[in-house]
């Protein structure tokens, strides 16, 4: 297994450069093929369903606003993507070569977000978001969670300073649960390629020290020498026990599962999930 296809949702904001320039990072790592994906609002998705009382003058009014603004959000969307490719040095390719090399290419989607982010995300080995707070970017972090939860696809959420390389010191944050499972399983091609591994298994009254080296004994037979450390997080919260260890190890990649409990409930009581999707100060690669 390794990625060979990545993708960027855009929505024409700061974020763009910065989740850009990691998927090329990564895609240079592993020859991979970046598309750099803009979803283009159907006007007519923009007309409230409200029934009687709204004038055809009201829903022209609705619909120009609506096709104005996305118009404005795809150009801008498309200079980032323009400049980042150029600045990277990378080939600009819609079907395989012939040689094993990093390329990009943009694509525009009508439809509404919601439902196109997951289809496409479902077609990708790995989807690159930048870290953002559901407070800074509403609409950017409900197209992240949207991922998360309807692709079945790992996500790369990056810091806005990145890191010199992604996946270099590679930190597993285990509890043996599926999330975690899959995460790791999604991971592989980092932690085969890393420098050094560590296996971060917090002890909980929901998770025993015994499931970190069973995680460690895993990794042994994947070829990959993880260095485990056992944390006693006490009152802290363990996201944060979690991000605080992998920054002490120098860790540039944090390889977690997410919502192992509903997402209504880390919504409403704080969680692993939640913590470190408002709070990790490194890049995160997080499998529901």
């Amino acid at each position: 297994m390794t990625y060979k296809t990545i993708l960027v949702p855009l929505g024409g904001g700061d974020n763009d450069p910065v989740a850009l320039k990691a998927a090329l990072a990564v895609a240079r790592d592993f020859d991979a093929h970046v598309v750099a994906l803009f979803v283009t609002l159907d006007p007519r998705d923009a007309v409230p369903m409200l029934g009687e009382g709204m004038s055809g003058a009201m829903v022209d009014e609705i619909m120009r606003a609506a096709e104005g603004e996305s118009n404005s959000h795809r150009a801008v969307a498309r200079r980032h993507f323009d400049d980042v490719v150029r600045d990277g040095g990378i080939a600009l390719r819609e079907v395989p070569g012939a040689e094993e090399a990093p390329s990009a290419m943009w694509r525009e989607v009508v439809g509404r977000v919601e439902d196109v982010v997951p289809a496409e995300g479902r077609l990708a080995d790995l989807i690159v978001f930048a870290h953002t707070t559901l407070d800074s970017d509403t609409q950017g972090y409900a197209t992240m969670e949207t991922a998360l939860l309807g692709t079945g696809r790992p996500l790369l959420l990056v810091p806005r300073v990145l890191p010199a390389g992604i996946g270099r010191t590679v930190a597993v944050a285990w509890n043996g649960k599926i999330e975690a499972a899959r995460a790791v399983a999604a991971a592989l091609p980092f932690l085969r390629g890393a420098d050094r591994v560590h296996a971060l298994t917090a002890e909980t009254s929901a998770t025993d020290a015994v499931a970190g080296s069973r995680i460690s004994q895993y990794l042994a037979w994947q070829g990959v020498n993880a260095e485990l450390t056992i944390l006693k997080p006490g009152s802290e919260p363990v996201g944060e026990t979690v991000t605080k260890k992998a920054a002490e190890l120098g860790a540039d990649l944090l390889v977690m599962g997410g919502y192992g409990h509903s997402r209504m409930r880390e919504m409403i009581l704080g969680g692993v999930t939640r913590y470190v999707l408002n709070h990790a100060g490194l890049p995160v690669l997080m499998v529901h």
